[in-house]
């Protein structure tokens, strides 16, 4: 039997297909009119996902063999391959340029304030570090619901993506996401407990509270932090919950959750495809359904494959 969560998996799913979208979008140069309501629950939201399944498991180093299998080698491995490798070929032999560059040099880009070519090989980094970071927090504040959240909050704000703080190897993305990591893990631990909403007229008045706020705070365009971060951080978290009800609602969609259900192998192969896809004279729109319908190839291959790069199969076993 299976124990998964299956608008879990249409959630995620939805997300991926933002996230394709927005580098699709980025490559492509188009814009949409909802490209701000995308924007503030894009990441938070695949942030939050892995928050919910955020397990402490049998002491540290059992959690981060595991955690080293699910993102760091998946990281690693197409790093080196997609950011590295691939670059240097493509510029070389087949006359694809990379504005990041193509040279050894970005073996070791990550690591600093530089941008590399498979750019959205970030998350995978960052969710590393963030579920280390989460993992002693949760340690230190002896499951602390509230002190956690005050702890987490504080890294958010002050050293997140609106802090005057630069730190390398995406570490403010890292700590901005610190925040919606830990409302995953409390929302699961809140159901768990048994602390749900039981009157339905109560959870309908929350929704539609949170609607009402989603759509209110994207509608704007703020120029001070303050706002910035209250339609990021208030905004992404009402879009969020929003989002999840309408998938708990819906519960699944066969292509969007099966996707979802391999959203890290679209993560870490979209980009370079998009980029080959960019240097034919196809239109974005018979491109983009190009792109979504070879991953009913490209997920049973590599699932079959490279299972252990690919999250699907652990190196390290117990």
């Amino acid at each position: 039997m299976s124990n998964r969560i299956a608008y879990f998996d249409l959630a995620k799913g939805i997300c991926i297909l933002l996230v394709v979208l927005f580098h699709f979008q980025e490559l492509y140069g188009i814009s949409l009119p909802t490209d701000k309501y995308f924007d503030i629950i894009r990441m938070p939201l695949y942030f939050f996902l892995s928050g919910y399944f955020f397990k402490t498991y049998e002491g540290f180093l059992f959690f981060l063999r595991r955690k080293t299998d699910k993102l760091l080698i998946p990281f690693i491995f197409f790093y080196l391959t997609t950011s590295v490798i691939l670059p240097i070929i493509a510029t070389n032999t087949l006359g694809i340029h990379f504005n990041t560059g193509s040279e050894w040099s970005n073996t070791y880009a990550f690591l600093t304030y530089s941008a590399f070519p498979n750019y959205p090989l970030w998350f995978l980094w960052a969710l590393m570090i963030v579920n280390i970071i989460f993992y002693l927090i949760v340690q230190l504040c002896k499951y602390s619901y509230i002190v956690i959240g005050i702890i987490c909050l504080l890294f958010t704000i002050s050293l997140g993506k609106f802090s005057d703080f630069r730190l390398p190897a995406s570490l403010n993305l890292a700590l901005d996401g610190l925040w919606f990591f830990y409302l995953g893990y409390l929302a699961k631990n809140f159901t768990h407990n048994h602390v749900i909403i039981k009157k339905r007229f109560t959870k309908t008045t929350l929704i539609t509270l949170f609607i009402l706020i989603y759509i209110l705070l994207g509608a704007i365009t703020p120029k001070q932090i303050s706002l910035l971060m209250l339609q990021r951080y208030i905004g992404g978290t009402c879009g969020i919950l929003t989002l999840l009800h309408i998938c708990k609602y819906i519960n699944y969609i066969p292509y969007i959750s099966y996707i979802g259900r391999y959203s890290i192998i679209l993560l870490v192969t979209h980009e370079p495809l998009i980029r080959i896809l960019s240097t034919s004279s196809l239109s974005p729109y018979f491109a983009i359904p190009i792109l979504f319908a070879s991953y009913s190839v490209i997920i049973p291959l590599m699932t079959k494959y490279m299972p252990h790069v690919t999250a699907q199969k652990e190196i390290f076993s117990r």
